[in-house]
């Protein structure tokens, strides 16, 4: 269901880009994209958790103040395992992120075709486990994160722009409440490559 939707998005993200009118000066954009979901290993408190490799969606919004900053919203979703030892428990969970960013733009003008840019900034990531895919009983749980990555737009069209990137979310490792079993309370990193599409508006 999620590819179905996210599918979906393609074309109506493509007619805003078509027909956005172009003598106005453009401040806003919305942005689709694809993700890799890759969470590194952390250990501690005699816990290991490695987590499944996944894919995902990434939404956001960003407002350009100028041709040097602009502020950014995002949602994101994705699925993963993660696998526990020496316990030998696993909790499947989806994992939606909720962050805001500054992006620097680096000084570019809206008419350079190849435009790089650097973001910075925090929010949450809430894992809810799908208890169909678990082990143990486990339990809701959020993270705050620390939110950094780049990439590059390449100007398609006028208000069209591809756009392909990385990210990559800092938090402690979630245990969903399984005590002893599956807390490392240890810090992990989610590295995010993503690829996707950008209108400007």
């Amino acid at each position: 269901m999620l590819r179905i939707k996210s599918s979906a998005l393609f074309p109506l993200v493509l007619l805003l880009a078509l027909s956005a009118p172009r003598q106005v000066a453009s401040h806003s954009e919305v942005s689709l994209n694809f993700t890799g979901n890759f969470q590194a290993q952390a250990t501690g408190r005699g816990v290991t958790d490695t987590a499944s490799a996944s894919g995902g969606v990434l939404a956001s919004y960003r407002y350009h103040f100028n041709s040097w900053s602009a502020i950014e919203i995002n949602y994101g979703h994705s699925r993963f395992t993660g696998y526990y030892t020496p316990a030998v428990t696993h909790t499947q969970s989806n994992a939606d992120e909720i962050t805001a960013a500054y992006v620097n733009t680096l000084g570019r003008p809206t008419s350079v075709r190849l435009g790089p840019f650097v973001e910075l900034g925090t929010g949450a990531l809430i894992f809810t486990p799908i208890a169909a895919g678990s082990s143990v009983g486990a339990l809701r749980q959020s993270r705050p994160v620390l939110l950094f990555g780049g990439g590059i737009d390449w100007r398609a069209l006028p208000h069209l722009s591809v756009r392909i990137g990385y990210r990559g979310l800092v938090y402690q490792a979630p245990d969903f409440g399984v005590a002893g079993q599956q807390t490392t309370d240890a810090a992990t990193a989610m590295s995010e490559p993503y690829f996707g599409v950008a209108v400007r508006f």
